[in-house]
């Protein structure tokens, strides 16, 4: 019977997948007509690259691809989408990690890269007007070119784009005093299924007329529509930074010393936390030189309006890691050290990939008291499933990036995966603090939260897009 049933749903799912394909091919005529036909992708080695991202899942090619580059472009894309029934799949930079821009029903895949224009910079108000394909670094770039400051900075932000980083409501190191993406979002232009266009929040730091939908939105991760406009809040830059490396020969004091540097009422702009497999993946790919006795590294940023009160802060910071048994505490001297630091910090992915011939990567967060239960949890995890754990992270927010790295091919990660979350939920903590949900995680949410939580969630998703066609087969089962 359930062979029957199984050979029954591949038949309706090759059926369909034809059906949706002969429609993307209608809808490439048509949007040809009305948009140009050189913003439409058909040719087949094109599409290949815009079929997966930097998760672990499988990748998808796409029946066409739209590149936008205006929001009458976008409308006009979901407008026709809709009429035809062709699923619609936003994409920016590619970098997410749980599969959110993978086309798993075929269809289109609307490319946001080529809108991406910094629109207005208004420093009396503190705020900014961008584009979403606007790339996150040259979005920096540009208003600390006026003194301002904008804090969401994901690691990958040389590459994502902000309407990707909106969308999955984006972290990055800097969150732990500035938090995250939602902070900056005031307001935005949201086109709907169908082409219709919504504009929520505004250009004030304060509204309560209605529900905030800019809320719902940030974070929904492309499945409720595709935004054509961001309005984003700044702050002033800080003229300060004090860049500090601190060496523990002992993970769990790491850990214990995070906790005890919050308890004192210190708040770094940056506390990034590597454990003993980090430490040695670094001395592994040549990054800094790392003395044998060090077992795990906190880099921290302290930042503030004077030199006197960052001093301050450093002073206090480094007694409290002390307390806790810190081996010494180094402070870059100069920018070009500081800027070794980071590349060292940001290169860490790619350095734990090196390291493996398979990686699957988990972005867990948990209250930030709880900090060492979840390291000493995740050393019993690599034990019991005979794995290399390796984990680094935002240890001022409690959230950790848990890296299991295997070379057996026929080893199965599922079942440590799952026993991460286990922990991490036994601690009160979340499955995802930064990467969202997507296809990856999708499976796990159950667990999180509610049938009644879940319920409310996927009825919001079918207002707004009835016919399931916006980033279909993401966030729900």
């Amino acid at each position: 019977m359930y062979s029957a049933r199984l050979i029954i749903y591949n038949n309706h799912m090759e059926t369909h997948r034809k059906t949706v394909k002969a429609a993307a091919m209608k809808l490439a005529v048509i949007l040809g007509r009305r948009i140009g036909d050189h913003k439409i992708v058909d040719d087949r080695d094109v599409l290949v690259g815009l079929a997966g991202d930097e998760s672990h899942c499988e990748p998808v090619t796409p029946d066409l691809a739209v590149r936008v580059a205006s929001r009458d472009d976008v409308v006009a894309t979901l407008e026709e989408a809709l009429r035809l029934g062709v699923p619609v799949t936003p994409r920016g930079g590619g970098t997410g990690k749980v599969g959110g821009a993978i086309p798993v029903c075929g269809g289109l895949v609307l490319d946001t890269t080529r809108l991406d224009q910094m629109l207005e910079i208004d420093p009396g108000n503190l705020t900014a007007v961008v584009e979403p394909g606007m790339i996150n670094a040259h979005f920096q770039d540009e208003v600390e070119r006026e003194g301002l400051f904008y804090p969401p900075d994901p690691n990958s932000l040389e590459n994502c784009c902000l309407g990707g980083n909106v969308a999955h409501n984006a972290g990055g190191p800097r969150a732990f005093k500035y938090g995250v993406t939602r902070e900056y979002v005031l307001g935005l232009e949201l086109a709907l299924m169908g082409g219709g266009v919504i504009q929520t929040g505004g250009r004030t730091i304060k509204t309560v007329a209605g529900y905030d939908l800019t809320r719902l939105l940030v974070g929904s991760e492309g499945t409720l529509g595709v935004f054509s406009k961001l309005v984003l809040r700044l702050v002033r830059k800080p003229p300060h930074i004090a860049t500090l490396l601190v060496r523990f020969a002992d993970e769990i004091a790491a850990g214990k010393a995070v906790s005890r540097i919050i308890e004192k009422g210190i708040v770094p702009r940056v506390m990034e936390f590597m454990d003993e497999v980090l430490v040695e993946t670094l001395r592994m790919s040549g990054a800094g030189s790392v003395p044998a006795d060090t077992k795990s590294l906190i880099l921290a940023e302290l930042d503030g309006a004077s030199e006197e009160l960052v001093d301050h802060d450093v002073e206090r910071f480094a007694d409290a890691v002390e307390a806790e048994g810190a081996v010494d505490v180094l402070m870059a001297r100069h920018v070009g050290e500081r800027n070794r630091l980071w590349e060292a910090r940001r290169g860490l992915s790619d350095a734990v990939k090196k390291r493996s011939s398979f990686k699957v990567a988990e972005d867990v967060v948990v209250p930030r008291s709880r900090a060492a239960d979840l390291l000493s949890g995740l050393r019993e995890l690599a034990e019991k499933h005979q794995v290399v754990c390796a984990s680094y992270g935002h240890a001022g927010d409690g959230n950790y990036h848990v890296n299991l790295l295997w070379d057996d091919e026929q080893w199965d990660p599922e079942p440590a995966v799952e026993d991460i979350f286990r922990l991490t939920l036994d601690l009160d903590g979340s499955i995802t603090g930064e990467h969202g949900v997507g296809l990856a995680k999708k499976k796990y949410l159950g667990w999180e939260k509610s049938p009644r939580q879940l319920s409310l969630q996927s009825n919001i998703k079918q207002l707004f897009d009835p016919k399931g066609l916006m980033n279909p087969g993401k966030i729900f089962t």
